[in-house]
């Protein structure tokens, strides 16, 4: 063989070696590629919620035009009806007081009375806006030294709130969504009665739930009757276990349940294998669990295919990104319909 020959071969040795060396990096960068974009994932683009995403430093850009942000005017908004407080109704007045004008004012000025008045309310809290009730229970000394008293179970038995408080501290719990330090300080300083957080908390965990079981029940068992379902969980660590909390909701009815699990098995015992209507939820493998293996009437949130639509731009592979580009298209093109009516609205101010 020649030296020319040879200087070829190696040649040939060296491109085959570079070609190889040049594929397994595009694979690597391929992976990196792909990593990233799945390290990059937040709430546009995947199902994680918004409370996972990282938030930079810098302020966000604003896409508007520049200059200063026109401000919107004090009071009602154009298009909005008036609405003016409506009084509270008569059996709700304690106190009324009667004003009139002065009888030589009404000589002097030929007026006559009419049986028509303008109406002012005043609210205000009484001095002691709590009834307090002490119930005294004589003691009775037996000669050889026993001490009775009398038996009376409905007071003796009974938490040292009545039921109008109960129902109050059921609501600043759950619909105000107070602490129970903001509650033990409301009790003391707005209605002068002391109350420990643990008390607090073991009416709440005990009577209070307890006076709701049947009204969740009933609810609960309301659920497979209803014509459209919605269906969504999240999870939250209690005592350092994880549970999952689940929402079932119709147009007249919201279910919230505890479960220690978030399998198919917690939408077999809440919606029902018989359930005709429709049920509305992600994708998430128990809901397609559950669709399929019930012949589910399924219709899965589209927000959560947007954002994996755009999680597939992200992608290194061309015809992915292309792929992905052209649903997001036909997305668009899909609900631009719906959405030309409220931009209309918008244009309009």
């Amino acid at each position: 063989m020649s030296s020319k020959d040879a200087i070829i071969a190696d040649l040939q040795k060296l491109v085959e070696k570079q070609a190889k060396q040049i594929a397994e990096l595009t694979r690597q960068l391929d992976q990196i590629k792909i990593q990233l974009a799945k390290a990059n994932k937040n709430s546009s683009n995947s199902s994680k919620s918004p409370s996972s995403d990282i938030t930079g430093s810098g302020k966000k850009k604003s896409k508007g035009k520049p200059g200063r942000p026109k401000k919107r005017a004090i009071g009602g908004q154009p298009g909005r009806d008036r609405k003016l407080r409506e009084p509270l109704p008569p059996e709700r007045v304690n106190e009324t007081i009667e004003y009139e004008i002065d009888s030589k004012e009404v000589e002097r000025l030929s007026l006559i009375p009419t049986d028509q008045f303008d109406t002012i309310q005043q609210i205000e809290l009484p001095d002691c806006p709590v009834i307090i009730t002490e119930h005294r229970f004589r003691l009775y000394e037996s000669l050889d030294g026993y001490v009775y008293y009398p038996d009376v179970p409905e007071v003796q038995n009974q938490p040292i709130f009545g039921p109008r408080l109960l129902a109050t501290i059921g609501w600043m719990k759950s619909c105000a969504h107070s602490s129970y330090t903001t509650i033990e300080q409301y009790f003391d300083d707005v209605l002068s009665v002391p109350v420990s957080r643990g008390y607090l908390s073991k009416l709440c965990t005990g009577i209070v739930s307890d006076s709701l079981s049947d009204a969740y029940e009933e609810t609960k068992a309301a659920i497979p009757q209803q014509s459209q379902l919605g269906s969504d969980e999240t999870s939250f660590k209690n005592n350092g276990k994880k549970n999952w909390v689940w929402c079932i909701s119709s147009v007249i009815l919201t279910v919230f349940h505890i479960a220690t699990s978030r399998s198919r098995a917690v939408l077999e015992e809440l919606v029902g294998e018989e359930f005709k209507g429709y049920l509305n939820f992600d994708y998430f493998s128990a809901n397609c669990s559950f669709a399929w293996n019930y012949d589910i009437k399924a219709q899965y949130c589209w927000a959560h295919l947007i954002r994996d639509m755009r999680f597939l731009l992200k992608l290194p592979d061309k015809q992915t990104r292309v792929w992905a580009e052209q649903l997001l298209d036909r997305s668009r093109r899909l609900f631009s319909p719906l959405a030309q009516p409220w931009q209309d609205v918008k244009n309009r101010f």
